[in-house]
């Protein structure tokens, strides 16, 4: 794969060491095996070697993503997964710009392919994923003052790629991709089952209403896929600790609170919070969320911010509630699966969340000022 690029690597090994006489000495490239990959991910390697630089051999890494065209939808440039945004982001500099509450891994080359693929090459950032509640909780307070910076003055990039409506456009996608929670409802018994059900019909009926809520919000440039893979945590003696973001293809304007309620939703999705302790990050994420707000100099109303957070996070049940009435249909002929009783049970406490945040979003003055 790499035969031909010899030219491409040395010139990225040189912006790294900022040396234009670099020469590779030798390297390897490592398949990544990403577990979750976008539609539109082709592949992600680390290449990592030697290079020599006044006759010393020095160690470099660079990562490589390679992008690619996938269904038709994700050519519309207001797709929540535009297949060339990422691309679009590095060839901008828009992260170049960013608040310095965040950073972002440089790009050393964006290079279209003749097989229609874009190929990334990009820095290897040095960090760690965050495990700890404190950890977290740092995040919250560094995405704060990232969405803040754009209350206070910072202008918002305005390239016509940027998203505009992220969440209409992923939850529009989870329905048509989601499983038919319809096809199943008549095998589920319990009350608590149907209460679920009963909800989830009121809520989808009124699921315009709840996007257009959110488009009425304060507007920041939000990330909108801050998994925790996609999020590192750098030292160093000169800035200390440090949030850097990877992966910027769901770039987006959104509503104050969106980005907050994304983290929230899809790590408690993934397994990264405990369980137990889901209302306890679902505070303590918005507590600090709001100091960085402060930090950035906003001063407005922070019911906009949780407005923002809780139906942001709300929304994530177009994907999960028909995930909970597949999987717990399966669990009615399988009992004894272990595997699908723990994800019956986790997504039971999803929903649980997103129910009680979806009320406290109706119960807001916002719902009636902004619908």
């Amino acid at each position: 794969m790499l035969e031909n690029k010899m030219d491409q690597l040395n010139s990225c090994v040189q912006r790294i060491f900022e040396e234009s006489e670099a020469k590779i000495v030798n390297f390897t490239c490592e398949d990544l095996d990403y577990k979750t990959p976008n539609f539109t991910t082709a592949g992600i390697f680390r290449l990592s070697g030697f290079a020599s630089i006044n006759h010393k051999q020095l160690p470099w890494s660079i990562i490589l993503k390679i992008i690619k065209p996938d269904s038709a939808e994700k050519d519309n440039l207001q797709h929540h997964n535009y297949w060339r945004r990422e691309a679009l982001v590095f060839e901008s500099k828009i992260l170049d710009e960013l608040p310095s509450s965040i950073k972002a891994p440089k790009c050393y080359l964006v290079e279209e392919q003749a097989d229609g693929t874009v190929w990334l090459w990009m820095e290897r950032i040095d960090g760690e994923y965050a495990y700890t509640k404190e950890q977290f909780d740092y995040i919250a307070e560094q995405l704060g003052r990232f969405n803040g910076t754009y209350l206070t003055g910072k202008k918002i990039p305005d390239e016509k790629w940027i998203c505009r409506n992220w969440l209409k456009s992923w939850t529009t996608s989870s329905k048509i991709y989601a499983p038919n929670p319809a096809k199943y409802i008549n095998q589920l018994h319990n009350d608590n089952e149907r209460s679920i059900w009963t909800w989830f019909q009121d809520f989808t009926d009124q699921i315009d209403r709840s996007l257009r809520s959110l488009n009425s919000l304060p507007r920041v440039l939000a990330h909108q896929d801050l998994s925790q893979m996609n999020m590192l945590l750098t030292q160093s003696d000169t800035d200390g600790e440090r949030l850097i973001l990877i992966d910027w293809q769901f770039m987006s304007i959104s509503g104050i609170g969106e980005d907050l309620g994304k983290m929230f939703g899809v790590n408690m999705s993934l397994g990264v919070f405990p369980n137990h302790r889901y209302e306890e990050y679902k505070e303590s994420l918005f507590q600090n969320y709001i100091e960085g707000l402060k930090d950035s100099g906003w001063q407005g109303d922070e019911s906009l911010a949780r407005y923002g957070y809780c139906l942001g996070t709300a929304l994530r049940c177009i994907w999960e509630v028909p995930q909970y009435f597949s999987l717990a249909a399966q669990l009615k002929t399988d009992p004894t699966n272990l595997k699908l009783q723990d994800r019956v049970s986790q997504l039971k406490q999803i929903i649980n969340i997103q129910r009680n945040m979806a009320t406290e979003c109706i119960k807001m003055n916002t719902w009636a000022q902004f619908s």
